[in-house]
């Protein structure tokens, strides 16, 4: 029976070729984009899950409640947090912090500036990382040691052995004050050797010292300081633990630890202040590392969201099989009507044509695979990380996507075998059958086809235009040509001579020096108390040279800008300064631009006169919106260098740059990049987001007009004596023409009507992440609606004109 069954199979596969690749081509294609993201998906979930014991680590987060600013969650934590929590809460079995540290590593004459991260002497038997030389109990056993990645090992040392080799770092060390800052080298001996990380991980971790070397940068003040947020912190929970009694208790340390009010005169308590949380080590990648990971983060939206396109589009697919099995039912009425007058129970028809739907899928999932092995090199480099698929080592997913596969071909197949096997052999054989199905289902199913694809072509106009308005609103600040450096791992003196060597240079226009960049991570709040006032706000605070609102372009509202030759410009401690504001500050406070110049406000221990008001500036971006922001300048603490560079001569200049640093700097790696590269790096992820919608628009468009192409092509072949009589009785081509494309409209119409609310919905919800957005205009649904009309159209027209223009003589013959 099997055979016989599949002997038929094959035959009508054959025998109807267009319909036969209408279906394996849009199931192919279907099964294809599932399968592409079961991978990713995969990737995803799968993130630190390969660590040993990760399942009770947890990262200490924060969230901080600034009056009058909305809350800030942060990943960075102060580093008592961990310690006290290891030491006075029970069911922290263990803790370890990592900071990140930019400095210079140097072995022979090969030297580069590294990110390397300090970690506690126990680190790697709290996160267990692995080690393929050294002990994670006795690597960091000595202060001045490190640990390298392979491919950091191969970097300094090539296939040498590296374990007891030595590698200098130098970096820049300051007193307590953050005063009196030198430059100081200091050799550490390789101890241990980590595999290098795979990319589904939070961490990026190539060279690790401990936090007890003299090369850690960070002081011993600052680490008794609460309200210094460097780097992270992990805790192992005891098993069975439950994170929110440890977060319970964690509150009440931070409460006696230390007290808002007198540290920064702001009336919360430390829990108020700063809301602890605990993130499973294993989530952060999709759950809060979008808040300031090592990493760039993943979303649980965007996977579901993907994994929902996957299901729809594999559903179009699936929509088509069914629209042209009923459709072509009544060609197979007269062996059904045999087959049961054979004995066949409608059991075994139901079997049969669940048989055949399920080997088209199989046959498409044939060629799905062979898609994705073609284009899955391609798929990773759009990704940006490598996904493989192994048919031996993973076959569970295997057996996943052949499971997705014949559910496919169940759920295509189960209501063409249940109206096919439902046929009554007495009335097939008289010929009185009615064997088309339901015209509803086939219309309703198509609506729900247009309806996806038309969902997500509002979805790649909306996403594109919001990128489009963010690259060309002014951000306040001119952005083309200027060239970056970190200059923070150089003294004060170093710097400034680095900055005036520069400006001799003709193809530089101008350098400032600055504490933050537009578009950077580094930003520095302090609590302001207005004339008058009791309660403190919280504002930001930002050091800039006084010529930087000249190089970044930056307008001035109302009052003058800092000068270099007014001593009350210059910020000093516990001394009354002058300082500018933005707008937005002003305005918050309760003042105009105009009125709020000569206005004095108490920071900390001094006094702050207001000389001038800047325009707004979006320091972090279009998706942030601005901070209430004071300028002021304090040449102690200016670690990046903003050099404008003329464009005809950037070659030329970069060079020079590189050169000045070395002339200054000889021990120190240098770090630059351009502001423009920053800016478009923002985008990034949206843009990659609009190119999927993309393609899974046109995958969409794609798989339903294969399917429209099929019903039109029956359509019409069955209308071939109505389309006869209505030319003898006068009926013109263009009348033909515009009744067959008003019959497909109809659902498309109708489609519109489905998708715009709920991609109104997703897309609303979708640029409330953007402080500067765009208005969701009806033209994008319009467009999005009329454009799948017209590809509609096109699909038909070609079966259209064909019978449209036939011989009357040859339609009335027909039959």
């Amino acid at each position: 029976m099997f055979r016989n069954y599949l002997t038929i199979a094959l035959r009508n596969i054959a025998r109807h070729k267009l319909y036969s690749f209408i279906n394996i081509a849009g199931l192919a294609v279907g099964l294809a984009c599932v399968i592409f993201i079961i991978l990713f998906f995969r990737d995803e979930v799968s993130y630190d899950k390969w660590i040993p014991g990760s399942e009770n680590l947890y990262r200490v987060e924060n969230t901080i409640n600034e009056p009058g600013h909305d809350p800030h969650r942060g990943t960075t934590i102060p580093f008592p947090v961990p310690l006290a929590m290891s030491q006075q809460i029970p069911e922290v079995n263990a803790m370890t912090h990592l900071i990140p540290q930019s400095m210079t590593v140097a072995s022979g004459n090969r030297q580069f500036l590294e990110k390397i991260d300090v970690v506690d002497p126990w680190f790697f038997q709290v996160i267990r990382l692995p080690l393929v030389a050294g002990s994670p109990a006795s690597v960091f056993a000595q202060p001045e040691s490190i640990v390298l990645s392979q491919k950091t090992v191969r970097k300094y040392f090539g296939d040498a052995p590296a374990i007891g080799r030595t590698i200098t770092i130098t970096g820049r060390q300051c007193d307590s004050d953050r005063q009196n800052c030198q430059m100081r080298a200091w050799p550490l001996v390789v101890t241990g050797i980590m595999r290098d990380l795979p990319h589904n991980t939070q961490l990026r971790a190539d060279l690790l010292i401990p936090n007890t070397s003299a090369a850690d940068p960070m002081s011993q003040d600052d680490k008794k300081g609460w309200l210094w947020f460097y780097g992270r912190g992990y805790v192992q929970l005891a098993p069975g633990a439950d994170p929110e009694a440890v977060v319970s208790r964690l509150k009440t340390i931070l409460d006696h630890s230390f007290d808002p009010r007198k540290m920064i005169n702001v009336n919360l308590r430390g829990s108020e202040l700063m809301t602890p949380s605990l993130a499973p080590f294993r989530d952060d990648h999709l759950s809060t590392d979008q808040y300031g990971g090592m990493t760039p983060a993943g979303s649980w939206t965007t996977v579901y969201g993907f994994a929902a396109i996957g299901v729809l589009i594999l559903l179009v697919a699936c929509f088509n099989f069914t629209n042209l099995a009923t459709a072509r039912a009544m060609l197979r009425t007269r062996e059904i009507g045999l087959r049961k007058c054979m004995g066949a129970a409608r059991r075994q028809l139901i079997v049969q044509f669940l048989g055949e739907s399920v080997l088209i899928a199989l046959l498409a999932l044939v060629l799905a695979l062979a898609m994705v092995e073609v284009l899955l090199p391609a798929f990773d480099a759009f990704l940006g990380r490598p996904i493989a698929l192994n048919y031996l080592s993973d076959w569970p997913l295997v057996v996943a996507i052949l499971a997705v596969a014949v559910v496919a071909g169940l759920l295509s197949g189960i209501y063409p075998a249940l109206v096919l096997s439902g046929f009554r052999p007495t009335a097939i054989l008289r010929g009185s059958a009615s064997g088309s199905g339901s015209g509803v289902l086939r219309t309703s199913l198509v609506v729900l086809q247009f309806a996806v694809s038309i969902g997500l072509g509002v979805a790649v106009a909306v996403v594109f235009a919001q990128i489009s308005f963010a690259r060309t609103i002014d951000p306040g600040f001119q952005k083309s040509g200027v060239v970056l450096v970190d200059a923070g791992n150089i003294t004060t003196a170093a710097r400034e001579s680095f900055a005036q060597a520069l400006r001799g240079h003709s193809g530089i226009s101008d350098v400032a020096l600055s504490d933050t960049v537009p578009l950077g991570d580094s930003s520095h709040s302090d609590t302001l108390r207005p004339p008058g006032g009791i309660s403190s706000q919280v504002f930001r605070f930002s050091s800039i040279s006084p010529n930087f609102t000249e190089l970044y372009h930056m307008r001035l509202l109302a009052g003058r800008l800092l000068s270099q030759s007014r001593g009350a410009d210059r910020h000093r401690e516990n001394t009354p300064f002058n300082a500018l504001m933005n707008a937005t500050g002003a305005r918050h406070l309760g003042y105009t631009p105009q009125s709020v110049v000569g206005k004095t406000f108490s920071v900390s221990e001094a006094s702050m006169t207001v000389v001038g008001v800047l325009d707004d500036v979006q320091m972090d971006g279009p998706r942030k919106p601005v901070e209430d922001t004071f300028y002021f300048y304090d040449p102690d603490h200016l670690p990046f260098v903003s050099v404008r560079v003329r464009q005809q001569e950037m070659a030329a200049t970069l060079s020079s740059i590189d050169r000045t640093w070395r002339a200054f700097a000889p021990t120190i790696a240098m770090k630059r990049h351009f502001l423009a590269d920053d800016f478009d790096a923002q985008f990034k992820a949206d843009e990659r987001q609009g190119t999927i919608f993309g393609l899974f628009v046109g995958i969409a468009i794609f798989i339903s007009c294969l399917g429209l192409f099929g019903l039109a092509a029956f359509s019409t072949e069955r209308r071939t004596r109505e389309i006869g009589l209505r030319k003898t009785f006068g009926a013109s081509t263009n009348d033909i023409v515009w009744m067959l494309l008003r019959q497909f409209s109809i659902p498309v119409l109708i489609a519109n009507a489905v998708a715009w609310p709920v991609a109104w919905y997703w897309l609303h919800d979708w640029l409330q992440g953007f402080a500067y957005r765009i208005y969701l205009s009806p033209i994008y649904f319009a467009a999005a609606g009329l454009a799948a009309l017209l590809i509609a159209w096109a699909t038909v027209l070609s079966h259209a004109l064909r019978v449209a223009r036939a011989n009357p003589i040859h339609a009335l013959r027909y039959e």
